[in-house]
């Protein structure tokens, strides 16, 4: 034999293990992974991530398994590896460019190709949930299946179990780069991960010590690794219990152990600079008055269950820069601007409210990056009604802001496209909620500052203590001898845009050149765009947390699907009250009258109108002498401290309450058993049942009695160490009871059950206490008629082999026998033959 060939039979680790230790491994390993997989959870949301990194856990452990068992290298696992990725990656990993979602197109072997290198940046630039789109999967289907593939390996063919443990930590680690500042049931999970791993880790630790005839846990009876030991069984025992109250105390504390208020967990996709600019596209606002010039009657686009006085928002703006009012967004998504970021389609943004509604919005004329949405918080986008080129470039160039609620396709709306809006409609605060309105406090991308505005809007918005007042004085003030006009046709003369000097102008007394058509008006005369702004200025100059909406309005007694035109062109002021969310207000007056020229007078120039703030709230009446006191405050919140610590503790107490519960049910099982056995049956199986209860009190102590003895045999060890106990004639009085023609009578039970009852107190009397409780909660005697009634199957399928063989060796030996029987014959006629000749 060449020293090739030797080496080629050589006994590998993989051969020398048992399949019950693999299959254990396996499991560990999956459980772990699988755990670690879930915390994708916030980032992807549904379920089709989960299906992707099992099945990359399944392939992963296939090849490990296959390459174990044939001794492969890494020259012969990497071709396997890559067919597995590229075959199967179009379903998992790119189901939106896969034919049907399953079959391997061109489009996603491409998205395969290049996964590597951009899955990375595309998990962490787009909004979470991310979905399946742009190849975001791919951190996932990669991640997983590598990590799968060389921790098996390793646990499959060398003895470093703790590095193959490692893996699984990589996975989690690789879930918190690429998560959120919210984590999916973190405690849970984090000591499920720590009970199994230390389990895992002590049962392969004392493994490799009992193989190496290290271990301490040696026993003179049974084998050292054998359940049977009793220091074995003690430490399983003891470490499992210990393990089950810090994982019961670790998830009833868990309100103790989330970070405290004001810090927030890391999150690499936080960092990442958004790559959608606004700043780059000119401000919608400023192409208000061209919808009403040029694409007035021409329908731009149609929405699907709408109610009149719906409002569509194209865009917010929160940034004045003293010429247009701009769309400002932020890196930071929490800022109060919030973050353009790429935004998956398909995927639940939010959970469903009570009101939640579905629109349809198909594009018509209109052109632009701004994509129209619905009501104050948008759930869902959906593009399935799209052609599928169409459907890729939007789902890879679409961006949402979740603070502004502003929609971009980055490469912009093309006529007929078409996608499913999920939001929740805007509902206006309530009387009472303006009452007690607070306004926000955010800190909103800073505006130019101008005097003049500071000073008029303090005048207009007075010294109301109501916040919701003090805005509507500012909008009573602006509304004061206001005009609404476009400027176009036989409107009165209005400019165009929302400039310093436009606004200003509106500060100033009505006015204006009737004799030049291009002179500047003055006096508050405009439309939506101009009062917008104006309002919106003078608001943020004295602090009202404000910012202009521009988009188009749903006219009035048009319901379900709507065209909308150009005519339908709007804009509103939106305000931030604390808890309440944004506030809308319209800021143009109604059109009802035309501005005139005032006739000059030789009087100073009069203050701008000024609405009289409203009277002051009264006070709230006073409580009577020691209703309130600070002593008071500190007991209730001692009292509410001291209640929260309850809470912890019984939540901690869980598992030991579940302990009792489990002795408590042993305990009451056992006694309905003996009541079962004393009162049901035929009076010799009663007698029996009594001598059942001897037998499984026996094997509650440790002293199972061997099911082939009889009841004399069994009664005679037992006499031999208890002789006080009476084991012998209880068990021929059994005999007799079943065995023997004798009638029985009732009292002649009761009093063998009296016997019996007095025996079980001698035999517990004679162990130590601890014996005796262990004994009174074991499930021995509840295993062992199971134990035994499989143990005869044994014996009766091992006596049927036998009956079976010696058949078969009696046949064959009759068969020889026949066969030297003929054969002597055969010799005999021969020889005679020889004889006569």
């Amino acid at each position: 034999m060449t020293a090739t060939t030797a080496r080629a039979h050589r006994p590998s680790f993989f051969s020398n293990v048992t399949h019950g230790r693999r299959a254990a491994d396996i499991a560990v390993l999956a459980t772990l992974f699988l755990l670690a997989l879930i915390g994708f959870q916030t980032v992807y949301g549904g379920i089709q991530y989960l299906l992707t990194g099992i099945m990359a856990m399944v392939f992963g452990t296939l090849i490990a398994l296959i390459a174990a068992r044939f001794r492969w290298g890494p020259l012969r696992i990497t071709p396997l590896v890559l067919a597995v990725y590229f075959l199967f990656g179009s379903m998992f990993a790119a189901p939106t460019r896969a034919i049907w979602g399953i079959v391997p197109s061109l489009g996603s072997l491409k998205e395969l190709l290049f996964a590597p290198v951009t899955s990375w940046k595309a998990a962490l630039t787009v909004a979470p949930p991310v979905g399946s789109a742009q190849g975001v999967l791919g951190v996932v289907w990669i991640g997983v299946l590598i990590l799968t593939l060389l921790g098996m390996t390793v646990v499959l063919r060398t003895r470093f179990y703790v590095l193959a443990w490692l893996f699984p930590i990589a996975l989690v680690l690789l879930a918190i780069v690429f998560g959120t500042t919210d984590v999916f049931w973190p405690v849970l999970r984090g000591v499920l991960f720590a009970v199994i791993s230390v389990g895992w880790l002590t049962w392969r630790f004392e493994g490799a010590r009992l193989d190496s005839a290290q271990s301490t846990i040696i026993s003179d009876t049974v084998r050292p690794g054998s359940w049977k030991n009793p220091v074995l069984r003690r430490r399983v025992i003891g470490g499992a219990v210990i393990m089950a109250l810090a994982g019961g105390l670790a998830v009833g504390a868990q309100a103790l152990l989330d970070p405290p208020e004001g810090t927030v967990r890391y999150a690499q996709r936080n960092h990442i600079t958004p790559p959608f600019d606004p700043h780059e596209y000119v401000s919608p606002l400023s192409e208000f008055r061209g919808y009403l010039k040029n694409q007035r009657e021409e329908e731009l686009f149609t929405v699907t269950d709408v109610e009149g006085g719906t409002k569509l928002r194209l865009a917010t703006m929160d940034q004045y820069n003293l010429q247009v009012y701009d769309v400002a967004g932020n890196r930071d998504e929490d800022s109060a601007s919030g973050a353009f970021l790429p935004t998956a389609t398909g995927v639940t943004l939010h959970e469903a409210g009570p009101d939640q509604r579905t629109s349809t919005i198909t594009i018509g004329a209109y052109s632009g990056v701004w994509m129209p949405t619905i009501g104050q918080r948008t759930d869902r986008i959906d593009i399935d009604g799209m052609p599928i080129d169409r459907a890729g470039a939007t789902a890879e160039n679409l961006y949402l802001n979740e603070k502004s609620q502003t929609a971009v396709n980055a490469s912009g709306v093309r006529q007929g496209d078409t996608y499913d809006l999920r939001y929740q409609p805007y509902e206006p605060m309530s009387t009472e909620e303006i009452k007690t309105a607070r306004f926000a406090d955010i800190e909103l991308p800073p505006n130019s500052r101008l005097d003049k505005m500071a000073a008029v809007a303090e005048e207009w918005a007075g010294t109301s203590e109501s916040d919701y007042e003090r805005f509507a004085n500012l909008q009573r003030g602006i509304k004061a001898e206001a005009y609404y006009s476009h400027g176009l046709g036989d409107d009165a003369a209005s400019l165009p845009g929302h400039g310093a000097s436009r606004l200003l102008a509106m500060l100033e007394p009505i006015g204006f050149d009737e004799d030049r058509d291009d002179a500047q008006p003055l006096g508050k005369i405009g439309d939506e765009e101009q009062f917008a702004a104006l309002t919106a200025v003078l608001a943020r100059s004295i602090g009202i947390p404000a910012r202009v909406v521009m988009g188009f309005e749903v006219p009035e007694g048009q319901d379900g699907t709507v065209s909308l035109t150009g005519d339908d062109v709007t804009a509103w002021v939106e305000v931030a009250f604390e808890g309440q969310g944004w506030e809308r207000f319209e800021p143009a007056p109604e059109e009802d009258e035309e501005p005139t020229q005032p006739e000059p007078k030789d009087v100073e120039k009069p203050l701008p109108q000024v609405a009289q703030p409203p009277p002051p709230p009264a006070e709230p009446p006073s409580p009577p002498p020691g209703a309130m006191s600070e002593d008071s405050e500190d007991d209730e919140d001692e009292t509410d401290e001291t209640t929260s610590w309850v809470v912890y503790a019984a939540y901690g107490m869980i598992p030991i309450v579940l302990v009792i519960l489990g002795v408590v049910a042993v305990i009451v099982a056992k006694s309905v058993r003996r009541g079962r056995r004393r009162t049901r049956g035929g009076l010799p199986d009663r007698i029996d049942g009594g001598w059942q209860e001897i037998l499984d009190l026996m094997t509650d102590l440790g002293r199972k009695p061997d099911p082939i003895m009889t009841r004399a045999e069994t009664a005679a060890r037992l006499h031999a160490d208890l002789p006080e106990l009476g084991a012998l004639t209880l068990a021929g009085r059994a005999d007799r009871a079943v065995f023997g023609p004798d009638d029985l009578s009732e009292p002649a039970v009761q009093e063998y059950w009296s016997h019996v009852m007095t025996a079980r107190d001698d035999m517990t009397a004679a162990v130590p206490w601890h014996k005796k409780l262990r004994a009174a909660i074991s499930l021995r005697s509840f295993r062992s008629r199971s134990q035994n009634r499989r143990a005869e199957q044994k014996r009766e399928r091992a006596a049927a082999r036998a009956r079976e063989k010696a058949q078969r060796r009696a046949e064959a030996m009759r068969r020889r026998r026949s066969s030297l029987r003929s054969m002597q014959k055969s010799r005999a006629k021969k020889s005679s033959r020889k004889g006569s000749s």
